[in-house]
């Protein structure tokens, strides 16, 4: 019951918004009256944060089996497979994207502070794991060198989450192809560095 609940509160959110997305319509939907919920949770802050906490560990787990998949590969290989999961994982439930969308840009207090111990700790395992792989692949790479390169992969890999709502279909496949290249050119500009370090 708890997982329908769940469901039905990221639908009546993603349709709604939070303050629409009330306790009688979840409950309408589940196909339970409205005080039944309460034997769940304590209110729909908790049943909130409990739909919250299910979108950001689907992500996050996605992510790292992405990284699990593709750990033998070049390094610029994984990090195109991680944008085009962050594609593939938001379209494939943009309803669920609609609800993170919304709750991220107008959340609620209980709701905030989830959030960012879930994103601090996503972003910690995040720089941890690019480290691991930069280190891995390029030995020699100075510390202020990995931290840039980790910065532009969060940076491309925000700007393609955000143009799932702003692109249609065609562009938005463009944009992951872009995102691609730029990675790609990243890491030939790196390389060419590193031939022209061994050189002299």
């Amino acid at each position: 019951m708890q997982k329908e609940l769940i469901d039905a509160a990221l639908h009546q959110y993603a349709l709604h918004g939070y303050h629409g997305a009330t306790m009688r319509k979840i409950a309408t939907e589940v196909g339970i009256k409205p005080a039944s919920i309460y034997f769940f949770y304590k209110n729909k802050e908790e049943l909130f944060i409990a739909a919250f906490k299910q979108l950001l560990n689907n992500h996050f787990r996605k992510m790292e089996s992405i990284l699990l998949e593709n750990r033998d590969k070049p390094v610029e290989q994984i990090f195109t497979a991680m944008f085009q999961g962050i594609a593939s994982h938001h379209k494939g439930d943009i309803e669920g994207t609609n609800a993170y969308i919304s709750l991220v840009t107008s959340p609620i207090p209980e709701i905030t502070k989830y959030l960012y111990s879930h994103m601090l700790r996503y972003n910690e395992w995040l720089a941890d794991s690019l480290e691991s792989i930069l280190k891995n692949s390029y030995p020699t790479m100075l510390p202020r060198e990995i931290d840039r390169v980790i910065k532009q992969f969060v940076l491309i890999g925000n700007g393609i989450f955000w143009g799932i709502k702003l692109y249609n279909d065609e562009d938005f496949e463009e944009q992951v192809v872009l995102a691609s290249e730029i990675i790609h050119a990243l890491f030939d500009e790196i390389n060419k560095g590193l031939i022209h370090e061994r050189e002299y």
